[in-house]
């Protein structure tokens, strides 16, 4: 397990979260289809905002996911997702300093049939 720091693009939200990237998806609902993300499924007590709550803005109209984006420069940085009792959040790998995208193959994560 490694600590990794994000950001949306201009720098006003900044997060650190804690993985190993066992978890990785895309997800294919209208709004994670269009935006195109690889996303990192954690533990919320991996995950913190470091700076920039109040420049987030929310997005999603589901009970179980709250995507969080800079309201600045429109880059979803993470999603916080409620299922049952479990919470956990998503992030946005795209938003982390020096991690590859090719880490390896994300798993399909069929949230368009997801009610």
């Amino acid at each position: 397990m490694n600590t990794y720091s994000g950001h949306c693009h201009c720098g006003s939200v900044a997060f650190e979260v804690e993985t190993d990237f066992e978890n990785l998806f895309r997800c294919n609902c209208s709004f994670c289809a269009r935006r195109g993300a690889v996303m990192d499924k954690v533990p919320t007590t991996s995950f913190r905002v470091v700076k920039g709550n109040e420049t987030l803005g929310r997005y999603g109209n589901r009970d179980f996911s709250k995507h969080f984006f800079c309201v600045t420069c429109g880059i979803q940085c993470f999603t916080r997702i409620t299922r049952g009792t479990e919470e956990s959040v998503a992030v946005n790998v795209g938003c982390l300093d020096g991690v590859d995208l090719d880490l390896s193959e994300p798993r399909l994560f069929d949230g368009a049939h997801l009610l």
